[in-house]
């Protein structure tokens, strides 16, 4: 006897095994007979651009439960995102295409698997003026990024990082704050059969509104988001101790000498005494509450990724604070000790610490 197919499949691609053009098939009944009246002739796959094993999918319409894909029965797949997110690199791709045609830039989006899957990385490259957007979708360890960071750069004019929902390491945010003041962000809502992105700045303590992606525009400094005065910015990484800038609202103080990150500099204990508190100038060490607080970052949105979205934004509210706490902990100096200070912020980690806890408790 045949096998069915359990897997709950949420998104294809039309038209062939190779396609670009991404789906998202309605949950409801009565939305997918809609788009079956509307697209008669549509046949959706299992794209290799997916991950998929470029297999034809059927739609399977039900009432008493959700709509989904289906592979044929005994059809061996080893695809590992099903879900309504899992075709997000296609509709950026999408989104982009159309935004620069709108603009009249020359550019194209490329797909970068960077080991897990298609959908790792979006990369979007203006021709002329060799400007480069990297939208990030899988989640990069600091030295990873770094290293992402240096390649990219090397033939770029400029070059714009834009994170997705648990990709950006709470180290390379705290560098991003410390470097230019903010972070940039997206996300993406679901419209129909397709979803579209949603840009934001994000600083240490404010952030700008979510916009479209037509709301946006490439100008010589790199891509300008509402709502954040930009300034001028090059490929380069800024020299430490030079002032960035603008930002969205008043830039983070810079990193130390060495060029560590804040979260990298040595910090003060969590608990002692004032007088026995290290100056954070006496080297690159990371204090245990620092490194805590990033290891239950890190298995937090590990936790988050497959989750509901309230879940995942939460994850990624605690991920922000995080960066924005330890940015303020590698601040601190020996004056601070002295004040108290250095045991207030600590407490702050410790809360910090619990909530992460708490909630990764939750989802497993």
């Amino acid at each position: 006897m045949a096998e069915s197919d359990r897997r709950l499949v949420q998104t294809a691609v039309i038209g062939s095994a190779a396609s670009g053009l991404g789906i998202v098939l309605p949950q409801e009944a009565d939305e997918l007979r809609r788009l079956r009246r509307r697209h008669p002739t549509y046949s959706y796959w299992c794209g290799t651009q997916l991950g998929g094993c470029g297999n034809k999918l059927s739609d399977r319409l039900y009432v008493d439960k959700v709509c989904h894909f289906a592979h044929a029965p005994n059809t061996s797949c080893r695809r590992k995102a099903n879900g309504a997110n899992s075709a997000d690199h296609l509709f950026i791709k999408q989104d982009l295409a159309r935004w620069a045609r709108r603009s009249g830039v020359d550019a194209r989006a490329v797909l970068r698997d960077l080991g897990t899957g298609p959908g790792d990385a979006v990369d979007f490259r203006v021709r002329d003026s060799r400007q480069r957007v990297r939208f990030q979708f899988r989640r990069l360890t600091h030295p990873e990024w770094r290293s992402a960071h240096e390649e990219l750069e090397r033939d770029a004019a400029s070059l714009d990082w834009v994170f997705g929902p648990g990709s950006a390491h709470p180290e390379t945010m705290a560098e991003m704050y410390g470097t230019f003041g903010h972070v940039l962000r997206f996300r993406f809502g679901t419209e129909g059969v397709e979803r579209r992105i949603r840009i934001r700045a994000e600083g240490a303590r404010s952030s700008t509104d979510w916009v479209p992606l037509d709301a946006c525009a490439m100008t010589p400094e790199g891509l300008r988001v509402p709502g954040v005065e930009r300034w001028r910015r090059t490929s380069r990484r800024p020299v430490a101790g030079t002032a960035p800038g603008p930002a969205v609202d008043r830039p983070v103080p810079q990193p130390p000498r060495d060029g560590t990150a804040p979260a990298q500099a040595s910090v003060a204990p969590r608990r002692g005494s004032s007088a026995d508190a290290p100056d954070r100038r006496a080297g690159p060490r990371t204090s245990p509450l620092v490194r805590k607080v990033q290891r239950l970052v890190e298995e937090l949105n590990a936790l988050a990724a497959p989750a509901e979205a309230d879940i995942r934004m939460k994850a990624e509210r605690l991920d922000r604070e995080a960066a924005a706490w330890a940015v303020r902990y590698g601040r601190l100096t020996s004056p601070d000790f002295w004040s108290g200070k250095a045991t207030k912020v600590a407490a702050q980690g410790d809360s910090l610490a619990g909530r992460l806890e708490k909630l990764a408790q939750h989802l497993k």
